[in-house]
């Protein structure tokens, strides 16, 4: 869901909803969206625009991030906002990175702010599970340098979100980044809703992280499942002190860091703060479609949030 909003006067109110069309989604999700839809509308007096674009191309590519940036590009341009507020919850990551970097930009150049909304629920009224790509990719606007010649021998630290069932994205990402990174440090949820949650992905990884990625346990970070500023912490503070190292040495290899978001959603978001904030590239994963693991409820539910997050991107505090 993505809107805009004047706050200044309490008029020119715009909503714009982002829809991803994806090639395997069940037709009971498809009519699930549309009974949204409805419900949005109701709630909006029918002002709300929806604006429907494909994440996956024909031939497989995956086209979702640039073809967000084509469709908002114009909205920052014609329209005076004062604030434009991105509700990342529902957005899928290939989505939400690339379109909160663009509205930072257009903030910054056209002075409005920016703020970036996220809920997390503990109790989905509904589970869903994604099927992923069989290729790893760069995120749109989060490529930089670092596929080309003369970054072939930096010192790469891959810093991916470990979550449950990914074992082979993860290990697609993992061979993608060449030469093969100097070190791994996977984050891990913790504190977390449940409290065994980072020993069973240990446990779950195990072979992956300390033989085929050569890892060890003092590369394990942990980042508060429910705080995304934790996440960007820990990512700044290890960032800092390789560029420290490495970069300031006469004649040393530059260290780079490479993120790739996965897993439970407030932490992408600390893991996009972190690639905006530093400039850094980001290797994911796309979803090419979703699968039903819950019945549908009966009719549109809109449950409190557990957790939710407001965080100013740019522009003055008021």
């Amino acid at each position: 869901m993505y809107c805009t909003t004047r706050f200044a006067s309490g008029k020119n109110v715009s909503f714009k909803f982002l829809v991803e069309n994806r090639p395997s989604v069940p037709a009971v999700l498809i009519q699930l969206g549309r009974e949204h839809e409805t419900y949005l509308r109701s709630k909006t007096s029918n002002t709300a625009e929806f604006i429907s674009f494909e994440v996956i191309s024909t031939d497989g590519a995956t086209t979702g991030g640039r073809n967000v940036i084509n469709k908002a590009q114009p909205w920052f341009i014609e329209k005076n906002y004062v604030d434009v507020v991105i509700d990342v919850t529902g957005m899928s990551r290939g989505v939400f990175f690339p379109l909160v970097k663009l509205a930072c930009e257009m903030g910054q150049k056209y002075g409005f702010n920016v703020h970036v909304l996220a809920a997390a629920n503990d109790n989905p009224s509904i589970k869903i599970c994604s099927e992923a790509s069989d290729r790893a990719e760069w995120m749109h606007g989060f490529q930089g340098d670092i596929e080309f010649d003369r970054n072939s021998d930096d010192l790469k630290l891959w810093v991916p979100q470990l979550t449950q069932n990914a074992l082979n994205q993860a290990d697609l990402m993992q061979r993608h980044i060449q030469p093969t990174p100097a070190e791994v440090c996977p984050i891990i949820p913790f504190p977390s809703r449940a409290p065994r949650q980072g020993d069973d992905l240990m446990s779950e990884y195990a072979d992956l992280l300390f033989n085929r990625w050569e890892g060890n346990l003092l590369n394990v970070m942990y980042a508060h499942e429910s705080d995304p500023i934790d996440v960007y912490r820990s990512i700044y503070r290890m960032h800092a002190n390789r560029e420290l190292v490495f970069n300031g040495a006469a004649g040393g290899k530059k260290a780079t860091t490479v993120l790739s978001p996965a897993g439970w959603r407030l932490g992408s978001v600390g893991m996009l703060l972190a690639a905006i904030d530093l400039s850094l590239p980001v290797l994911y994963v796309e979803t090419v479609g979703y699968n039903l693991d819950s019945p549908v409820p009966p009719s549109v539910t809109v449950a409190d949030p557990t957790c939710l997050w407001h965080i100013w991107m740019v522009g003055h505090v008021y």
